[in-house]
């Protein structure tokens, strides 16, 4: 996917990197990653690194317009990998870390390459009798993320304009900047009725009272799906960067493509009941509120549609506003 946001490196830099982390190395093979919507992305292949083939993430350059809640977006990444580095969730392992600004003006990381590939690429391999234990597991990655709890409601930052003492006025500010990126970017939105919509709810968003790991971004383009022996399972999950600290039932509402009703995933349920030991349960509260997040996710793709191409981005807008009048209506 094309966007304005992907800091492209020509092969010689990213030799610079692999030099500069891992001395001695010697780079054989670059390839970029075309599938991401954001960042860059590359596959390094070559000698006296960690493994055969790392992964290179490449953050947007120093400069380049990017929304507000995505300020130092890939710090928060390396720190959800890091949080999640001993629970009961795939993740790769972060090899190399570069925040300088020295060889490239903006951040990247090495990982590990995982295996398999993604459940968006491969869900019209997948017969459907594998889904079932899927999404078992799926549930139970989910859970491994909410075992994770912080010490403030918001996006994980270090810039404390992002924290917040309760998930009301954290989730308000959450929606305000998007809302204010969209003014600025003069992107069609209702503005007035979502902002009605989340003021109207507010006492509900404040009924969330732990502050708990939220992937937000845990859809079949970011979970790895591997085939071993005949049996597919999960090998990984990628992209935390959108994480934040909140209320756990707003990553049902972001599997796009995988489910869109989190109560009628049986599997999904059993999975997360099972590694969580809660029953999961849904009130008419919980509803209301996972609507609010259906509605942050879909004014955010209509705002950052600026970064991409016109024919995309129209396809994308028309979609969320339709989505939003819905979900409007709803709320």
């Amino acid at each position: 996917m094309k966007s304005v946001t992907k800091n492209l490196l020509d092969e010689s830099v990213i030799k610079q990197l692999a030099q500069k982390h891992f001395s001695g190395s010697k780079v054989c093979q670059t390839e970029e990653l075309t599938g991401g919507m954001f960042n860059a992305a590359y596959l390094v292949t070559g000698d006296g690194m960690p493994e055969e083939t790392l992964v290179l993430k490449v953050g947007p350059a120093h400069g380049v317009k990017t929304l507000t809640y995505e300020k130092e977006i890939m710090r928060t990444e390396v720190e959800v990998y890091r949080l999640l580095e001993n629970l009961d969730i795939p993740t790769p392992k972060v090899y190399a870390v570069d925040f300088t600004g020295e060889v490239i003006p903006g951040d990247c990381f090495f990982m590990q390459r995982l295996a398999g590939r993604t459940w968006h690429s491969t869900k019209n391999e997948i017969p459907p009798q594998a889904k079932p234990a899927l999404m078992h597991e799926f549930g139970r990655c989910n859970a491994a993320v909410h075992k994770v709890s912080g010490g403030w409601f918001g996006y994980i930052k270090e810039d404390e304009r992002f924290h917040f003492d309760g998930w009301g006025a954290a989730f308000s500010s959450m929606m305000g900047d998007i809302l204010a990126d969209g003014r600025i970017g003069k992107i069609s939105l209702p503005y007035e009725a979502v902002e009605a919509a989340v003021g109207k709810h507010r006492s509900l968003l404040d009924e969330v009272k732990e502050p708990t790991l939220v992937s937000f971004d845990m859809w079949p383009g970011n979970v790895f799906v591997d085939r071993k022996n005949g049996r597919y399972t999960i090998s990984g999950a990628v992209d935390f960067e959108r994480a934040f600290y909140g209320d756990p039932y707003a990553d049902f509402t972001s599997a796009v493509t995988l489910f869109d009703d989190v109560e009628r995933e049986p599997e999904f349920i059993a999975g997360y009941e099972e590694a969580s030991g809660r029953i999961l349960t849904f009130t008419e509260s919980d509803r209301v509120r996972m609507d609010l997040y259906r509605l942050y996710m879909a004014v955010i793709m209509c705002v950052e549609t600026y970064r991409f191409d016109k024919a995309y981005a129209l396809a994308v807008r028309t979609y969320c506003k339709r989505r939003i009048k819905k979900l409007l209506k709803h709320l």
